[in-house]
């Protein structure tokens, strides 16, 4: 699996202006949408529970893990996004703790959260490997670390790649837009199935593996779905992510929930 050279420097002032394009299609929202409810389905908060999110951003997800009932640790490198989340959760009354640190050195003592959860983050980090080593670290014995991040050889972005030569003639202006299946510029690593799987084998056992959407990066569509009838495309998109759920190496996304293995300090 290729991925790119790690970066020495971590950008204390990025943001997340540049994630969501100025025109969402049915297909994007979509995927935002399950990435997020599937996730802390899986994450299961419970009343007392001390959970860790690790690339908290502007602590959203943080919030919804807080009206469940537990208690929640938001961590982010980024003083611009920890002051995008204190101003978040002050809006709507939640109450989150917000450290600034990065995952590769995380702040805490040993053995000292129930759940770990690092949505869409881990490909942004300089070393997923001593953040894996450091999240297995500060859970408790029997503690789960829950994992969601983009898949980009998903079946999308294969078919993407294939079709691109004949989508830049028939539409081209497409080659005006940054091609979804290139590593964007904030990102340090190229994730797919075999790497996410090998990465977690080194410190967890995985417990649970889950496919999250299907054929977003398929050029056009996202077009083709924002013409018909709202319910339409959804109802498309939905079938989509029940096809994808079993597959999680062709899924847009992949979904992973691990607990430490034996050894793990």
């Amino acid at each position: 699996m290729a991925q790119s050279q790690p970066h020495d420097k971590i950008d204390l002032e990025w943001t997340d202006d540049d994630v969501v394009p100025e025109v969402v299609y049915p297909s994007l929202e979509f995927l935002f949408r399950q990435m997020l409810n599937l996730t802390l389905e899986e994450v299961d908060p419970r009343r007392g529970e001390l959970i860790l999110d690790v690339g908290c951003g502007k602590a959203i997800d943080g919030a919804h893990l807080w009206q469940k009932g537990a208690s929640v640790v938001g961590l982010e490198p980024s003083h611009v996004m920890l002051g995008r989340a204190r101003k978040h959760l002050s809006t709507n009354g939640a109450e989150v703790a917000l450290a600034q640190g990065i995952g590769e050195s995380l702040p805490f003592k040993s053995h000292s959260f129930d759940k770990v959860m690092c949505k869409g983050a881990l490909d942004h980090f300089f070393s997923p490997g001593q953040t894996m080593e450091e999240i297995a670290r500060v859970l408790k014995p029997g503690g789960e670390v829950i994992i969601s991040i983009a898949n980009f050889d998903s079946l999308g972005f294969r078919m993407g790649k294939r079709l691109y030569p004949a989508t830049k003639y028939l539409c081209p202006s497409m080659t005006r837009e940054r091609k979804l299946w290139e590593l964007p510029p904030d990102h340090t690593y190229k994730f797919d199935y075999p790497f996410l799987s090998n990465l977690m084998k080194q410190h967890f056992e995985i417990r649970k593996t889950k496919g999250i959407s299907l054929l977003f990066g398929v050029p056009l569509l996202g077009n083709i779905l924002a013409k018909l009838p709202r319910f339409i495309s959804y109802e498309i998109l939905k079938v989509l992510d029940r096809v994808a759920r079993p597959l999680p190496s062709l899924a847009d996304v992949i979904l992973m929930r691990c607990t430490p293995t034996r050894g793990a300090r």
